[in-house]
């Protein structure tokens, strides 16, 4: 799955623009339908676009100009879901650190320290980036070995696109048996990972059992945060979804959990 523009909330759309064109990053300007607003952008490194989107109180929203709306003041929420929590992209190994200056340059994001993730056919280099308030994380993903999951569906795709969307919830436990019953398909996850769980952490019997039977992997930190994710399988051979709940602050992405989702999308794909 390619993504092929994203739209970022801003404060000044324009200054955010003369910010990323002034670090060199080349314009772009598209053909502009009738009553559609006129959003300054700026391509990534994989010519991928990237509008900015500000609002002021006496003019309509992007969407109130752009769509037709049914529904304004409609539920946030869909479903068990409240928002996204991050997005994650596949990007060739050699862009790895040209994708994380574009991020920092020209969109003023901070980034985390890189991380090497153990894939079963070699190994995945992950760095995470976010804004400053926190509100939007991207972590890139990039590999060396040719025939790693990010490095194949590069090759499938002929470039760097959409690895995953994870979004949050606020119960994950009702989440995922709801997503279940509706079809949803969720990542098988081995037993054994559960056994070895139980030995690195003091969990409860029942949540061991309702981690299990849900298919939810858990990290802490060392503050006692803790984190609880669930991926579906994988659709078309590369994308697929994550949900996540957080609490006690827990500001990670799981990245102790990586392996054994890698390894079960290995044992699916087989």
């Amino acid at each position: 799955m390619s993504l092929c523009a994203s739209a970022f909330r801003v404060d000044d759309a324009n200054q955010a623009f003369e910010r990323a064109a002034g670090f060199g990053y080349a314009p772009f300007s598209g053909q502009i339908g009738p009553n559609e607003r006129v959003l300054p952008a700026v391509q990534a490194p994989d010519s991928s676009l990237n509008y900015f989107v500000d609002e002021t109180p006496d003019q309509p929203t992007l969407f109130e100009a752009d769509f037709v709306l049914t529904d304004i003041n409609g539920p946030t929420e869909v479903g068990p879901l409240s928002r996204i929590d991050h997005v994650c992209l596949s990007v060739p190994a050699n862009s790895l650190d040209t994708w994380v200056l574009f991020l920092r340059t020209a969109l003023g994001f901070q980034a985390e320290p890189g991380v090497l993730v153990p894939d079963p056919y070699g190994l995945v280099r992950s760095r995470a980036l976010r804004s400053h308030d926190g509100s939007v994380r991207i972590v890139l993903n990039a590999s060396v070995d040719h025939h790693t999951a990010v490095a194949e569906a590069l090759h499938t795709y002929h470039g760097s696109g959409l690895n995953h969307v994870a979004f949050s919830t606020s119960d994950i436990f009702s989440a995922i048996p709801e997503f279940v019953a509706d079809g949803l398909p969720v990542l098988r996850i081995p037993r054994n990972y559960y056994e070895d769980l139980a030995a690195r952490y003091a969990l409860p019997d029942d949540t061991l059992d309702a981690l299990r039977v849900n298919n939810i992997l858990y990290d802490r930190d060392e503050r006692g945060g803790e984190f609880f994710h669930a991926y579906t399988e994988q659709l078309d051979q590369r994308f697929f979804m994550e949900i996540v709940e957080r609490r006690g602050g827990y500001d990670g992405y799981g990245a102790a959990n990586a392996a054994v989702r890698l390894a079960a999308q290995a044992q699916r794909r087989k």
